[in-house]
């Protein structure tokens, strides 16, 4: 015979039965919501002292501004991992769990996870080239067209390997500012030395049609086209991302009348201000056969270049077969991964069908710096420049004096260099670029060469410039950014240096190391808040029988 659940109970028996009953579906409930919020919505205590899984008001108050899109349009922020993994180490989970906040305070910010090691694809759309790698903890951040890729790590500021400030909102609003940024980074043409330039203002005149598919090229950079005059500017603009010096004819001469002045600055030392305090990048072409620049050329032996006033010739490899006078040839793609350049025309090497890189009438460059093609700057530390073949010709060519004497025997040319600065920031941990890309050769820019479809010249120079152009140094924000002499140097200052309670790593990326875990204090503090429900619980359940059985 069945039982009644209640027969031979008192009411108030009763009652508590149905209470307790109701009361663990309810708690059965609300654990099933809180899991699924939780994970979906990102709900839980920031417990740590630095509020590092939190916005702070500073970032909404700056990013109010920033988020006002027009309708339709708004950031993306993309992760290269699934969620468990990225939740799975701190630096990428305080990363992941900062865009989820961003995403939950702006409807116009969107959070998009791949896992990239079962689908590359996913984001080959961020390759600034065919041979660019995005690894499983880098961050995208991307506005219609225009996106940045900062590996998770950037998002800290760490020294020797320990991060001890978490300066992701100063890096992820600096991204948006600069996606989003009204103004375009511009391209400069110098004009004041007898420079060949396009003039926007004028782009029907001789010149301007001359450089027509250099201009096109920039601007399907994303560059606003500009004319200056060194002599006239005090100092480079900052929005200035690429410097173009197209065919000098006339020396960068300092005026020696205003050598008295205090205020006074040289065109040479513009320059070279210029790269070393913005990043700034420079493009050079020299023909060989213009008079000597000596002021120019002691500038640029200084950053490692140096022009020979010999020209090439290359027959074996001659492509203008009307004149066959073997200055019209195609480049040597250079086949070793060392080479700076392979990361841009890798995919043609082998190939022998693929389009060539073309010099017609060029000269050729070399290292300046003796020895070694690598020198350490003076009065900076962890800096260095140096000097990279980017393409070179065939062993098979020669090169002639302007006499057309033989200068030596066959052999291969440096037809385009790179001069790269690197400086290393102790605090962050980040290197910072400047570069000087540099030719030898009267048509290299022109529209037969550039403006070819069957070379590979337009292609592969769209890759670099690209590459080595600052973009975006003409958007910046002021939110807690790093600084040598401030005192917390910006961002959330760790109490707790180590973030990991034990040495397992989850994430590698080359040198740098992603470690497991929380700080000490949230463990204890989400230990403690995890306890006193049971605990709770078994007091209140104690002094309930106690009071009922004895009182």
């Amino acid at each position: 015979m069945r039982k009644s659940l209640f027969r031979g109970k008192s009411s108030r028996t009763k009652i508590y039965t149905v209470i307790t009953a109701v009361g663990l579906v309810l708690l059965l409930g609300i654990n099933l919501l809180l899991t699924y919020f939780g994970g979906r919505g990102m709900l839980f205590l920031d417990l740590t002292r630095e509020g590092l899984y939190s916005l702070s008001d500073r970032m909404v108050e700056s990013c109010d501004e920033l988020m006002d899109l027009p309708e339709g349009e708004g950031i993306t922020v993309t992760f290269c991992s699934d969620p468990d993994v990225l939740v799975s180490a701190t630096a990428t989970r305080i990363v992941y769990y900062m865009a989820m906040a961003m995403q939950l305070e702006y409807d116009n910010f969107e959070v998009k996870t791949y896992n990239i090691r079962y689908n590359p694809t996913a984001v080959s759309a961020y390759k600034t080239t065919s041979r660019s790698e995005i690894k499983y903890n880098d961050v995208i951040i991307s506005y219609g067209g225009k996106y940045r890729v900062i590996n998770a790590n950037a998002f800290w500021t760490q020294s020797n390997g320990v991060f001890y400030s978490f300066n992701g909102e100063y890096k992820l609003a600096t991204a948006i500012a600069s996606l989003t940024a009204i103004s375009q980074p511009k391209a400069y043409f110098l004009t004041d030395h007898g420079e060949s330039y396009y003039d926007p203002k004028n782009p029907d005149s001789e010149m301007s049609v001359e450089n027509a598919a250099l201009a096109d090229l920039l601007t399907e950079c994303g560059f606003e086209i500009r004319t200056a005059s060194l002599e006239e500017l005090v100092k480079i603009p900052e929005d200035c991302a690429m410097l173009v010096i197209n065919r000098p004819t006339e020396d960068f001469s300092p005026d020696e009348s205003s050598f008295n002045s205090i205020s006074y600055v040289s065109p040479t030392e513009k320059l070279d201000r210029y790269l070393i305090e913005g990043g700034g990048t420079i493009i050079v072409n020299k023909p060989y056969d213009t008079e000597p620049l000596p002021v120019l050329e002691a500038f640029l032996e200084d950053w490692g270049i140096a022009f020979s006033p010999s020209y090439v010739v290359d027959e074996e490899n001659e492509l203008d077969l009307e004149s066959s006078d073997g200055k019209t040839f195609a480049a040597e793609y250079d086949s070793s991964e060392e080479n700076f350049g392979y990361t841009f025309y890798g995919d043609f090497v082998g190939l022998a069908s693929a389009p060539k890189m073309v010099f017609s009438d060029t000269g050729y460059l070399f290292c300046a710096f003796g020895d070694g093609t690598s020198r350490h700057e003076s009065g900076y530390d962890n800096t260095n420049r140096t000097y990279a073949h980017f393409i070179c010709s065939y062993d098979t060519a020669t090169a002639y004096t302007a006499e057309n004497a033989l200068e030596s025997s066959p052999s291969a040319k440096a037809l385009a260099a790179i001069s790269a600065r690197t400086k290393l920031d102790s605090y962050t941990g980040e290197t910072s670029y400047a570069y000087i890309f540099a030719t030898a050769s009267e048509s290299f820019y022109s529209n037969e060469i550039l403006g070819n479809s069957s070379y590979a010249n337009y292609d592969i120079l769209l890759s670099v410039f690209r590459n080595i152009s600052r973009t975006d140094r003409y958007a910046d924000i002021d939110l807690g950014g790093l600084s040598g002499n401030s005192k917390n140097r910006g961002g959330k200052i760790l109490t707790v240096t180590t973030l990991s309670d034990s040495d397992r790593t989850l994430i590698q990326n080359g040198k740098s190391t992603v470690y497991d875990g929380i700080s000490g204090g949230a463990i204890g503090a989400y230990t403690t808040v995890i306890a006193l429900i049971p605990v709770a619980a078994l007091v209140v359940g104690a002094v309930t029988f106690i009071k009922r059985r004895f009182l």
